[in-house]
């Protein structure tokens, strides 16, 4: 299914220009350079091109050597690469029930979907290809990779119109791996977007971690670190389908919390080990320096 085919209501229309326009305001009074050019290794992607035939030297990849031109001058020579400058920066949006989540004013969605604007206005700054990959409980939607500014600001719009997941009745949430296996080129670069709650690592993910740089990010509330205490409020169980009373000052809760709060960090660092491979926020604090602090850290290591 792709989004194009989707009809949005112009409520839902009016109300995503506005989000896209604060996220676009929010970068441009930056006095961040990202975006202009001087920080183009941020993203180095996994696909290479082409570039010349080179003698052949100890230590070079034996899987490039050219072996027509080794034949006609009777020495070794390889194929050099170079990285490919032109990336797709494909957003994997994974709108689960638990992002409605928010002890605040804002949930966890809203925080998602804010980032996944930065990050489209990174793509257009850095004159990339933007994918989007939308995955809601019971089915996926797929924009395939425009560039441009107006393009992908009309991409984010229709990310932005898209309903928020209903809590009841549960349906499962599925990344289609195996499609973006298949369909994806080489110089592909993900950004994995959301609540990631513990589960199996699929097949897949291993393969697709090998072929093209992942990067993750998840929005987290406070709560999530601790809960309230001596407070007692009531919560809907998705699947029970009902509302139940939570006393966060019962010492089993607490253990519980602690024990699937372990669990899903465990899980989170697992997809991604590496130190700037991943990046948390916390809900109620500023996104956009948090990103961009994250974002030029990678991009000088």
């Amino acid at each position: 299914m792709q989004l194009k085919h989707y009809v949005f209501s112009k409520e839902k229309i009016k109300e995503a220009m506005r989000l896209l326009h604060r996220v676009e305001w929010t970068v441009k009074r930056s006095s961040t350079n990202l975006f202009f050019g001087e920080y183009r290794s941020v993203f180095k992607g996994k696909g290479k091109e082409f570039d010349q035939v080179v003698a052949y030297e100890f230590g070079d990849d034996i899987r490039d050597i050219d072996w027509n031109v080794t034949a006609r001058l009777g020495a070794l020579y390889r194929k050099k690469f170079v990285e490919e400058r032109e990336l797709i920066l494909t957003l994997i949006v994974e709108d689960s029930p638990s992002l409605l989540f928010g002890s605040g004013t804002l949930t966890k969605r809203d925080a998602v979907m804010e980032i996944a604007g930065y990050l489209s206005i990174l793509a257009t700054g850095l004159y990339h290809r933007l994918c989007i990959v939308y995955v809601y409980p019971g089915g996926h939607s797929f924009i395939p990779p425009v560039k441009g500014r107006k393009q992908i600001l009309s991409s984010m719009i229709k990310l932005f119109a898209m309903d928020p997941p209903s809590l009841w009745p549960l349906k499962q949430l599925t990344i289609p791996w195996s499609f973006l296996l298949k369909t994806l080129p080489r110089n592909t670069v993900m950004f994995w977007l959301g609540d990631f709650p513990s589960r199996p690592i699929c097949r897949e993910w291993i393969a697709l971690s090998s072929r093209f740089e992942i990067l993750g990010f998840r929005v987290e509330d406070p709560w999530e670190y601790a809960l309230p205490q001596k407070e007692s409020f009531l919560a809907f169980d998705p699947i029970s389908g009902r509302v139940v009373k939570v006393d966060t000052a019962h010492p089993d809760i607490k253990k519980r919390q602690q024990k699937w709060r372990l669990e899903k960090d465990n899980y989170w660092k697992s997809l991604f080990p590496g130190k700037f491979s991943r990046c948390s926020f916390l809900l109620g604090t500023p996104l956009f320096p948090k990103l961009m602090h994250f974002l030029v850290e990678r991009s000088i290591v």
